[in-house]
């Protein structure tokens, strides 16, 4: 294939996972499980009189009880389908429960992370490496020295790009954004072995076959890994390095990279340490949109790449991941610390928006700024004007009432930058990065979701009733759910 031809099928792609994710946050409706209900939700619908009981668990209701809550058909308002039951109205998601989970917890108020039964600080005392504190999410045990050299392997052996992933990197303009090369190479990839697509191969192989499913997120992982690599590679239009089969995960990122000390060939261990424990705090964080868009493309039964590819574009957006790259953006056009009282006066007249102040779970600390300031204590040097300017927007924001009123703290995604930035790491790379660093978490949802499936399907209310047109045209559909196809 010509690299004409490959660059536009790489951004047709680009633009068919967008399109994918118009829909994100709706997942897999698995309900809560409990001994006995801790109590019964009572509701009488003045529409009839009638009495309903639903059993609560886990400070918890099901939306498909709802469902039973019916009234008689109303001719005025048709779209409003008051006899197939009550429908619950959550914008956004920002009181709905839409799956079960084992594997991350998040307390917003305590500021509080838990890998299934181990604390984040736990774990960080326990000095454990990336490759254990990944097995534990995806597998739920932390590994023993066996499964950890096997699994350390397995993820080398998979860090062999195909020649048409880059091929595919390589058809890409230096200057293009790197995510769009990330997006590209992993459709490149599964497109390499068509094996893995059910569609293709016309049937479900995922569902219930976690042998199967084990193998695809080891490959997903280190896929992720290489793309990104050999994008940086194309960024700074220098050489990909094959990775190391004996080497750690965050060792042959920074292999493939290029990110190595002159004198050895190898990456400085100072380097390989502080990413390791940056990548911990970082492997998972529940159900962000992101992980959301993954599972959602799950749901239909699809492959982990083209679920990845979903998750990403999501990720790319300046209300997720993006942010990182729009924060960056007003640090670089502050210039110098003099100017920072202006832009936090700027802020506060609502002349624009900060990115990468606030969270939407924590009304405390993130609990994982407070490792992430340690690292870049360890690695900030003065003489970088950009994290100079950064922290000082971080100095007088901490200190003014408007943001401490609101809770407006610099998040763990913009602090991480700034260790990333500390390490020499250019800003275009950081989301990218930061990308790989969640996968092992997404992959623990896929895992567990291919264990307990149910299909996503949207519905929506007509948000103007009395503007339907009534047809009698005889093979015209009545207005139905979106996306619904059965």
């Amino acid at each position: 294939m010509f690299p004409e031809a490959i660059s536009v099928l790489a951004q047709t792609i680009f633009s068919m996972s967008n399109w994918m994710t118009s829909t994100l946050h709706v997942l897999l409706s698995v309900s809560p499980k409990g001994p006995k209900p801790s109590g019964v939700l009572s509701v009488t619908d003045s529409r009839t009189g009638r009495k309903y009981e639903m059993p609560i668990h886990r400070n918890s209701v099901e939306a498909i009880r709802f469902k039973e809550i019916k009234a008689p058909k109303d001719k005025d308002h048709p779209s409003d389908k008051v006899e197939g039951g009550l429908r619950v109205v959550d914008h956004g998601f920002q009181n709905t429960a839409v799956m079960a989970s084992q594997i991350t917890y998040v307390d917003g108020i305590e500021g509080s992370i838990h890998y299934r039964n181990f604390s984040i600080v736990k774990l960080i005392e326990m000095k454990k490496r990336f490759e254990d504190v990944t097995f534990l999410l995806i597998w739920g045990h932390l590994p023993s020295q066996e499964e950890r050299q096997k699994y350390k392997k397995d993820l080398a052996a998979a860090m062999a790009p195909p020649q048409l992933v880059s091929d595919v990197i390589q058809s890409f303009p230096p200057t293009t954004p790197l995510v769009t090369m990330v997006i590209a190479g992993l459709s490149a990839w599964a497109g390499s072995d068509a094996t893995v697509i059910p569609a293709y191969v016309g049937k479900n192989i995922y569902q219930g076959n976690l042998e199967l499913v084990d193998k695809l997120l080891v490959r997903v992982l280190s896929a992720l890994g290489t793309v990104v690599a050999l994008a940086y590679c194309r960024l700074t239009e220098r050489e990909f390095t094959p990775a190391d089969p004996n080497g750690s995960f965050v060792q042959n990122m920074l292999i493939m990279m290029g990110f190595v000390e002159k004198d050895t060939g190898q990456p400085n261990p100072k380097h390989i340490d502080c990413l390791e424990r940056l990548w911990i705090l970082y492997a998972d964080h529940e159900l962000t949109n992101s992980t959301a868009a993954f599972l959602h493309v799950a749901s239909t039964l699809a492959d982990p790449f083209t679920c990845s590819i979903a998750s990403i574009a999501a990720a790319y957006g300046p209300l997720h991941g993006g942010a990182i790259e729009t924060a960056f953006k007003t640090i670089r056009d502050v210039g110098k610390p003099e100017n920072v009282p202006q832009l936090i006066e700027d802020v506060k007249a609502k002349k624009f928006r900060l990115f990468g102040y606030g969270h939407r779970i924590y009304k405390t600390v993130d609990p994982r700024s407070v490792f992430i300031r340690e690292l870049l204590e360890e690695f900030y040097e003065p003489h970088n004007s950009f994290l100079t300017v950064a922290l000082e927007i971080d100095r007088l924001a901490s200190k003014d009432k408007y943001f401490t009123s609101r809770q407006l703290n610099a998040n763990a995604d913009l602090y991480g930058s700034f260790v990333y930035m500390a390490l020499g790491f250019p800003a275009e790379i950081i989301l990218p990065l930061t990308m790989v660093s969640r996968c092992p978490g997404v992959m623990a949802h896929w895992r567990e979701a291919m264990g307990e499936w149910v299909l996503c399907l949207a519905s929506v209310l007509k948000s103007n009733p009395s503007g339907l047109l009534r047809s009698t045209t005889p093979d015209m559909a009545p207005p139905a759910d979106l996306h619904r196809t059965t």
